[in-house]
């Protein structure tokens, strides 16, 4: 073990700060990781907690007491960006500009932009807020992975009457379907994918332990493993927050910075200040390691920089930022919709067809998928709903369910994956096609001047996945106005 001497900055004093490297093994020195001084950049906070460096050149942190959301400039300034935060704690960017917060008092994630003055934020989206109709806990962390979608944790500090009957980690798609990815694990706080998107690192707080899962597909991990275990006397309580550079190594927030490889050996601890809560690379060249702890931000000029910012994120962005195509208005009876150019419109097969659509293939699928608008149509609810149901084999099948409500009218949304029977010729000749790894979006819209509409939007998963949000857009949907229905 070797002791090092580094100033802080505290006001306009530099304050010595000593900083033990210890190394083991043969895991890399923490002197080739380590690049300068310690330095205390914001200080007038309760608690903070979040960094995240922003693609336009500035780092956003969490002071969640003052429920705000700060940003430091490059030349060391800083402002409020988003005030009103609704508890924000742990963020996370991505390239587009989009910031993903979990949302602690307001129990969801969501989705933040640039407001139009340039200068502070607002909520752009609402990603979850729910899982199995019941409220979080208390979203902590997230990280976002390489398909577009994110991880995030959802610990109970503060509850004595939980909504949720784990402490969980969870996975939200780039659909926004959510699924409980980690149910075994008693207060889960910060959480990490690896640069090459195949492993997740779970901050399990209360054991002073992390976790590491393989990733095998979007939200679908393999059983944990424990990688390291803090020292309870050297390390005290944690970890909290994480964050890795590109070499892979993890940089954990216990009573220090716990520096590990990707494998959990320890390289070595780089004492704070302050207790540190968690930690981000950023910076012009993503070689700062920013630190926030308790009162205060640090920043760390580092050797090695940090993993670079994930392409996007789930939801939907602006259409000058997603690069959307223009849409056109149709009628259809009673019903306006609003719908992308390339959705190709044909003559109806068939007398119950109001309109018809082809899309075009997500890469990766050998065909695309058909929308179809009927109606009106008679039946009740619950006839229709286990008709569609009832179109798809139960070995395998997923059902989920929600209403919302337009200007055209209410509507349910009743989404099916699995193996669909599709319906070959008449249907009155009720002859049918197994088509595995199938999505199949039913909406019934009860429009306000009468009659009940159906949409149908069927095809391959990948394809119907990548314009469910359009669907909901062209009779004017929208999921995070949805709530859970349920057959009576």
């Amino acid at each position: 073990m070797r002791l090092l001497r580094h100033q802080v900055l505290v006001g306009t004093a530099l304050v010595a700060c000593t900083v033990c490297i210890t190394t083991v093994g043969t895991a890399a020195e923490l002197s080739d990781l380590v690049g300068g001084d310690v330095k205390q950049v914001v200080t007038d906070c309760k608690f903070t907690e979040g960094p995240a460096w922003h693609p336009d050149g500035y780092l956003l942190f969490t002071d969640i007491p003052n429920n705000r959301i700060v940003r430091v400039l490059p030349d060391g300034s800083h402002d409020d960006w988003m005030t009103d935060s609704d508890g924000a704690n742990g963020l996370m960017c991505d390239q587009q500009g989009d910031v993903f917060a979990a949302q602690g008092d307001a129990h969801r994630v969501v989705r933040l932009r640039a407001a139009s003055d340039g200068q502070t934020g607002e909520v752009a989206e609402v990603l979850t807020a729910e899982f199995e109709g019941q409220p979080f806990n208390k979203p902590n962390d997230l990280a976002l992975d390489t398909h577009g979608g994110l991880y995030f944790t959802d610990p109970n500090y503060t509850r004595n009457d939980p909504s949720q009957p784990v402490e969980g980690v969870y996975y939200l798609s780039t659909d926004k379907k959510v699924t409980r990815v980690v149910d075994d694990l008693p207060r889960p706080n910060g959480v990490l994918v690896s640069a090459d998107g195949q492993s997740l690192y779970v901050a399990n707080i209360k054991l002073r332990k992390i976790m590491r899962y393989e990733i095998v597909g979007p939200g679908q991990i393999s059983q944990g493993e424990v990688i390291f275990t803090g020292d309870e006397s050297l390390d005290g309580g944690g970890p909290d927050g994480m964050s890795l550079d590109e070499q892979g190594n993890i940089y954990a927030t216990y009573k220090s910075v716990v520096v590990l490889t990707s494998e959990g050996e320890l390289i070595g601890r780089i004492e704070i200040p302050e207790g540190p809560a968690n930690c981000a690379f950023g910076g012009p060249d993503n070689k700062t390691l920013y630190v926030t702890a308790r009162t205060s931000l640090y920043s760390i000029p580092m050797k090695v920089a940090g993993i670079a910012l994930r392409a996007t994120g789930p939801g939907v962005a602006g259409a000058a930022d997603a690069g959307a195509s223009e849409t056109r208005e149709i009628k259809a009876g009673p019903l306006t919709l609003q719908v992308p150019e390339d959705w190709k419109q044909e003559r109806p097969s068939n007398k119950l067809r109001l309109v018809q659509f082809v899309i075009p293939a997500a890469e990766g699928d050998a065909e695309g998928a058909e929308l179809v608008l009927s109606g009106p149509f008679g039946g009740s609810e619950q006839q229709n709903i286990q008709r569609w149901i009832s179109q798809f084999d139960a070995d395998g099948r997923e059902l989920k369910m929600t209403q919302g409500e337009t200007e055209q009218g209410k509507y349910i949304l009743v989404d099916l994956t699995g193996t669909y029977n599709k319906t070959i010729g008449l249907p009155i000749r009720r002859q049918t096609k197994p088509m595995p790894g199938s999505r199949v979006l039913n909406v019934m819209l009860m429009a306000k001047g009468g009659g009940n509409y159906f949409f149908k939007l069927a095809g391959p998963e990948k394809t119907v996945t990548s314009v469910s949000e359009a669907l909901r857009a062209s009779f004017g949907g929208d999921d995070s106005q949805e709530s859970e229905y349920k057959l009576d």
